[in-house]
């Protein structure tokens, strides 16, 4: 609930920290960010905005945490995602030199993530750990008898496979790797992190395994036909998939199942994920094998991608596809969530001012070309199916941002982030083209951090779009 005054500016926007006493945690490093950053910002709005979300998950999702472990949560559910744990906290990573209680905390999230990976390679949230003594509470019912392997209700909220959730380990990883060079995660409980590694290499060549065998067996390492996935086709299976070199996923990171096996972002993300895996495992001289398969593995798929993932269209020329399915079949559109086509160079895959991503862009960025994108006099920007057609992702209008080269396009993306938090000073999951008030998620961490991710990326890229004097700010620079 709203805290002190209300901003400046003409929103108004509520100041949404809870009390320091009332923190889930308190970061020294984080705080003087904030106080940085917001006392330089020519917009209040904005600045309330950005003070408010760029402490979100250290203030309000921080479960439970020992001297080894962080329970971590989205938000309004109860539950720690891998792919969300990862992202909350990535934009912390550049202050772990400076604050070693949040630096404590990070290396938590990262034993824990292996802790669940070792047990449940192919499941993306999971329940409290038993340490913390919380009991674990009703998940999504896709557990249990209804996934091939089964998992166990009391570990595993939700059993839904995402490749992008296991590369996202490997990057929150890297990233703590790089601002702390801390090796203890490698040792942690007899090597929990390597472990998880050998779980991620084997669901990695499971999924690339096609559906048919050269007897025209079915060949099937995971499946998932709860209560609540009855879509998903062929007994659980999902679609079937030729064997061209890339991995396949069941769920985008939007929760949503796939229409085609191969997610283009899901690759592009591997191809990152797995040469920045190579080039740590290689520096701290451990596991040199999984770094050479890491690279082998990584030069297979992009390959793969370029010859399978781009098509040439009439109106747009060549472009990226969403998803494939080895048999010739694609899906044009893109989703809000990271990884995304939009979010490409933020990914690390290619540069924004690449000709085939500069095409995919204006066909992704254009009602003509998107099914899902929105447009509509409250907001416009790209959306997914999780919800409906109607309803516009903020978190694509920040991908938009962090991708973006023209100063008025990011300057527009900025307005509509400020105005679509309806009176609440915090980013939402989603929200309806024509109604501001019909919005999903008042509580969504992953999207509060990703914002203050972008308006780090523009203090210290595009310094005169938030400060008057221009002058570029740099987490680098960060001075306690």
């Amino acid at each position: 609930m709203a805290q002190g005054d209300p901003s400046s500016g003409p929103l108004h926007l509520p100041y949404m920290r809870p009390a320091p006493h009332c923190r889930t945690f308190n970061s020294t490093a984080v705080n003087k960010v904030i106080s940085d950053l917001t006392s330089r910002m020519k917009d209040a709005d904005l600045a309330r905005l950005f003070e408010n979300t760029f402490p979100n998950t250290l203030d309000t999702t921080i479960s439970w945490f020992n001297d080894d472990l962080t329970f971590v949560v989205t938000g309004d559910i109860p539950a720690e995602w891998l792919r969300d744990s990862s992202n909350q906290f990535k934009v912390y990573m550049p202050l772990l030199g400076r604050d070693e209680p949040l630096q404590k905390l990070s290396r938590g999230v990262i034993n824990l993530q292996a802790r669940y990976i070792t047990q449940y390679p192919y499941c993306n949230a999971f329940q409290p750990p038993p340490e913390s003594g919380m009991t674990p509470q009703c998940c999504s019912g896709d557990t249990g008898a209804s996934i091939s392997p089964p998992d166990d209700p009391k570990v595993v909220w939700t059993c839904g496979y995402e490749l992008d959730s296991l590369m996202s380990f490997l990057q929150l990883s890297r990233e703590y790797y790089r601002y702390s060079k801390d090796k203890s995660i490698f040792s942690f409980d007899n090597g929990k992190w390597i472990q998880a590694l050998e779980a991620i290499f084997t669901v990695i060549d499971e999924q690339a395994t096609p559906t048919f065998d050269s007897n025209g067996d079915i060949i099937s390492y995971y499946n998932i036909s709860g209560p609540n996935q009855q879509y998903m086709r062929n007994r659980g299976r999902g679609p079937p998939k030729k064997n061209i070199g890339l991995v396949g996923t069941t769920y985008r990171p939007s929760d949503d199942v796939v229409i085609f096996p191969y997610n283009i972002p899901h690759q592009a993300m591997l191809v990152v994920e797995l040469r920045e895996l190579a080039n740590l495992l290689n520096t701290v001289n451990i596991r040199t094998d999984l770094a050479a398969k890491a690279t082998e593995q990584a030069d297979m798929v992009e390959a793969a991608l370029w010859k399978w993932g781009v098509v040439h269209t009439a109106q747009w020329g060549q472009v990226f596809v969403y998803e494939v399915d080895g048999y010739g079949s694609i899906v044009i559109q893109d989703d809000a969530n990271v990884p995304s086509l939009i979010s490409l160079p933020y990914l690390g895959f290619i540069n924004n001012t690449n000709d085939i991503y500069q095409n995919t862009r204006r066909m992704l960025l254009n009602p003509e070309g998107n099914p899902y994108y929105g447009v509509g006099p409250v907001i416009k920007g790209v959306g997914g199916q999780h919800i409906d057609e109607a309803h516009v992702w903020p978190m694509g209008l920040i991908s938009e941002v962090i991708t973006g080269s023209d100063d008025q396009d990011i300057l527009e993306k900025l307005e509509f982030l400020k105005n679509t938090t309806t009176g609440l000073g915090l980013i939402h999951e989603s929200v309806n083209t024509h109604n501001i008030n019909d919005f999903t998620r008042n509580w969504f961490a992953w999207a509060n951090s990703y914002f203050g991710e972008a308006i780090l990326y523009l203090a210290e890229n595009k310094p005169h779009l938030l400060f008057s004097d221009g002058k570029p700010y740099k987490l680098s620079e960060l001075s306690l």
